[in-house]
């Protein structure tokens, strides 16, 4: 029986390695979206903001996202 819950504890701890470097892949993705997340934050809110202005610049979301689309189809 001690020899089953060696076995296993290995095999948990090997896990655990495997997560932490899995949580790092998925940190450093993370990170490379938030400056485009943070712009297109930016850009909804100017955008929707706009109708505080003039009725006249009411935008749907449609609108919004085709921008936010092609902002990010001409980004290198």
């Amino acid at each position: 029986m001690l020899e089953g819950s060696k076995k296993t504890s290995g095999e948990i701890n090997e896990r655990m390695e495997q997560s932490k470097v899995v949580e790092a892949e998925i940190d450093e993705t993370r990170n490379l979206y938030q400056v485009v997340a943070i712009r297109g934050s930016i850009l909804y809110f100017v955008i929707a903001d706009l109708a505080g202005i003039d009725p006249m610049y009411q935008n749907s979301l449609v609108y919004v996202k085709s921008l936010f689309k092609k902002a990010i189809a001409q980004s290198p």
